[in-house]
């Protein structure tokens, strides 16, 4: 009895961390170069093999605590391209294949798909949250006056000059390459988002009735049986 309480309460739990996934993925679904958060449910005994693997590789406990539960569930990124779209900005830029814009620096740097940049105030490439755009030697500055991208992420001004050449992290050659005038979309497809979040519903649902099922058991066993 008992073990059919913690079964549908873990399973209650799972379920609550993935209605929270989905609708994060909902919430992103307009958002350039996002890309969609799956949940993956893991049983106690393979958190529990995780987490002793990460303490004793000495670091820090980076991944989920192990719960009271028998299973939850934790995001894992979907990283299949999201669809480009035109936008006519030569300052929008989209990555086909792999690879990611590296922006900020140091410990507040960061991967990103999302290629909507600025010129800030500096005349340097930015994100819209004042987040630079790594170079080959740190943030770039931008050329005055006409310039153009190549497929590898090269500045090339007016005169063919060389300005600077974007970082893309986790590009392969010959696989990757960047595409000025473009933004890739997300790659959250809102109706399968949709569905998914009624099918977990339904899920919660049941194991809400399971709990009430054992708890009505438990209370005439308790104090009904315990009478005669």
């Amino acid at each position: 009895m008992i073990k059919a309480l913690y079964t549908a309460a873990s399973g209650m739990v799972a379920q609550s961390n993935k209605q929270d996934v989905i609708a994060n993925n909902i919430a992103n679904a307009q958002t350039p170069g996002f890309k969609r958060k799956r949940a993956v449910e893991a049983s106690f005994q393979q958190t529990l093999e995780k987490s002793v693997a990460i303490f004793e590789a000495g670091k820090k406990a980076s991944a989920s605590p192990v719960l009271p539960v028998l299973a939850h569930a934790e995001a894992a990124d979907d990283t299949s391209e999201g669809p480009v779209q035109s936008t006519g900005n030569p300052l929008n830029f989209a990555i086909q294949g792999t690879g990611t814009f590296e922006v900020g620096s140091g410990d507040a740097a960061r991967q990103t798909r999302n290629g909507s940049f600025i010129v800030d105030k500096d005349g340097e490439l930015a994100t819209s949250d004042g987040e630079k755009v790594q170079g080959k030697s740190g943030s770039i500055q931008m050329p005055k006056g006409e310039w153009t991208l190549t497929i590898d992420g090269t500045i090339v001004d007016a005169k063919g000059a060389e300005i600077d050449q974007i970082k893309i992290g986790g590009s392969e050659a010959g696989k990757t390459q960047v595409m000025q005038g473009y933004l890739e979309q997300s790659n959250v497809n809102t109706i399968r988002e949709m569905v998914d979040m009624i099918a977990n519903l339904r899920s919660y649902e049941a194991n809400q009735k399971v709990i009430s099922s054992v708890d009505g058991t438990l209370d005439k066993l308790i104090n009904e049986a315990g009478r005669v």
